[in-house]
Parts: structure tokens; sequence; C-alpha cells
């Protein structure tokens, strides 16, 4: 009983966040030869780009080094956007067989 429980919770739960030193953020840059992760674009120092979870969070990836690597804005905000609608969809399909109809939140006009 208790594993189903978990099971169902585990659409809406995920590994938190560490922090983000900038020792960290130098050490991931370099492990990654300064490339984004997504295109493979070479990053300068100057360069706007940010720390991405390769695999997210929300899909089950972690904080861990070998799972963070450079993102340049550009490839970050669109891959950030398609995390998001996927982690909803998850949550929608696991509200939907996890959670009885009658205390499922209703959706359009009333």
């Amino acid at each position: 009983m208790a594993f189903e429980a978990e099971a169902r919770l585990s659409a809406f739960h995920h590994h938190k966040r560490g922090s983000m030193s900038a020792q960290r953020v130098a050490r991931i840059f370099a492990a990654n030869d300064g490339r984004c992760h997504i295109c493979g674009r070479k990053l300068g120092p100057a360069d706007d780009y940010q720390i991405d979870h390769k695999i997210a969070l929300s899909r089950g990836g972690t904080d861990d080094d070998d799972n963070l690597a450079p993102a340049c804005d550009w490839c970050h905000d669109d891959k950030t956007s398609d995390d998001i609608s996927e982690a909803a969809k998850g949550k929608r399909i696991a509200t939907k067989h996890t959670v009885p109809k009658r205390f499922r939140q209703k959706r359009g006009w009333r």
C-alpha cells in the first residue's frame, strides 16, 4: 500500500537543486569544453549562457555535475519551455490515472 502511494506521488516530486557556486560553474564549463550541450556552439566567458540539467529534474534527472552542462541562452530557453510542457503533461496523466474522478479538478465552462 505504501509503495502504491509513493508511486503515485513520484510524478509530483523531483530531486532538489543544489547550490551553484562560481567554482562549480567553472568546473562544469571546463568539463564540457565550454560548449553548449544542445547546439555544440563554443561559448566564451563573455557569452550569455546558463548551466542546464541535461535530464530535467522533473524527468528524474539529478543535480550531480555529470547531469549539468552549459547551454547558450537561446537553446536553454527553448529546452526549458519543452521541459515545462512535458512535466505538466506528466502530471496531468498521473492525476488522471491515480486520482479518483470525483476529486479531479473540473475544466472548462461550468
